[in-house]
Parts: C-alpha cells; structure tokens; sequence
C-alpha cells in the first residue's frame, strides 16, 4: 500500500518538475557513465567537460544531419557545448528515476515519521485538553449547583416577605373589624344601658303609681268595715 503512495508522489512530483520545465528544451544524458561535450559538432572537435549520465541539459540547437546537438547546463548556464544526438533521451535514465525515487522515498519517511511525531503530540495534546474540559464541566456544573441554591435561598426571603405582606394585611382587615366590633359593641351597649333606664323609669313609675293605687284601695276597704261596724 505505502508503495503504491510513494509511486503516485513520485509521479505527481515528476509531472510537476515537468510542467515547470516545459518552457524548456530538456533533454537528458543517457545511461552511459560519461560522454564528451565538444566545442563544435564534429568528433575533432575540442572537449569542453564529461557529462555524467543524467545530467540535465537545455537543447540550443541541431546540427544539420541531426548527429550533434548544442546544449546548455541547466545547472550552469555558462557552459555550452555540442554532444551526440544519440546520446540524449527525453527523460531522465532508469537509475536516475530509481535515485529519485530513492530520495523522494526517503524525503517520505522523513515526512511520514515527522507526522507521526506531530501525531503523537497532537494526540497528547487533546488528551490534554479533554482532561481540561471535563473540569471545566464539572467546575460548570458546580456553579449551576451553587447558583440553584443560591436562587432558592434568595427565593425563600421574598416568599417570607410575601407572607409578612399578606399577613399584614390580614392583620389590618381584623383590626379594622375589631375595631367595627368594639364600635357596635359600644353602640349596643349604649343602647342596652338607655332600655335598662327606660326599664327601671318604667318600672319605678308603675312601682309607684301601683303603690299609689294599692295605698287608695286599702283606704276604700277600710271605709267599707267602718259602715259595716
């Protein structure tokens, strides 16, 4: 599977180079170990420098029977020169695409051990920070607690205070109703004290006008034995 990845990397970084290069004439060294760079596009012609295989070169220009090429190195301009046509290819030589691929193979380790590092940190980090949520939470709800016990011991004054009112209330009202009470208790008093003096003035005067009479009838009975004497 991790080969497959790394082919396509390759690959996709091969396509890349090659786009970047397209502006270019690339041309590259063949697998041969060296070949000669001359200064004009025939065999006797001087040798500039050996150029290893895979060397990469900038085509300038073909000779007329196609045999000889004038090329530049990429990696440095300033030197130029005529090679055999034969010897060129258009991509790089196997063992060049191997030590290429060796490279970005082990750019990929590198890579792959780097993020699994980065990895490993990461994770540990969100362990980390799980931890510190959960006490957040507990902390969180620690503090509902506190403020619902808050709210019912700041609910229980008001209630206190709402019974205090009503009580007041209610203490007033029977106030005011003893208050009737001991007015119309007072009335029917008064009233009760002028029946028991119109009574007892009722009653004297009868007392008296009945002893009156009974004073006057006496007198009547006594006339009455003395005639019968």
């Amino acid at each position: 599977m991790q080969k497959h990845v790394y082919t396509r990397i390759l690959f996709a970084c091969l396509l890349l180079i090659s786009t970047q290069l397209s502006a270019k004439n690339i041309q590259y060294v063949s697998d041969e170990l060296t070949i000669p760079m001359r200064s004009g596009p025939t065999t006797s012609h001087k040798i500039l420098k050996f150029l290893t295989s895979g060397t990469m070169v900038d085509v300038l220009d073909v000779s007329d029977d196609k045999k000889h090429t004038r090329i530049v190195l990429i990696k440095d301009e300033s030197k130029s020169g005529w090679v055999e046509t034969r010897l060129l290819m258009s991509q790089p030589s196997a063992r060049e695409q191997l030590i290429a691929a060796n490279k970005s193979s082990q750019a990929l380790k590198e890579k792959q051990a780097t993020l699994k590092t980065e990895l490993a940190e990461l994770q540990k980090k969100n362990a980390e920070f799980q931890e510190v949520q959960s006490q957040l939470e507990n902390k969180y709800l620690d503090l509902q607690n506190t403020l619902l016990k808050l709210r019912t011991n700041a609910a229980e004054p008001i209630r206190i205070a709402d019974e205090n009112d009503q009580l007041k209330q209610q203490l007033h009202y029977e106030q005011n109703k003893n208050i009737d009470l001991v007015k119309n208790n007072a009335f029917l008093a008064d009233q009760n004290i002028k029946q028991w003096f119109m009574i007892g003035a009722g009653v004297s005067i009868g007392s008296l006008i009945l002893g009156l009479l009974i004073t006057r009838i006496r007198w009547k009975r006594r006339d009455s034995w003395g005639d019968v004497r």
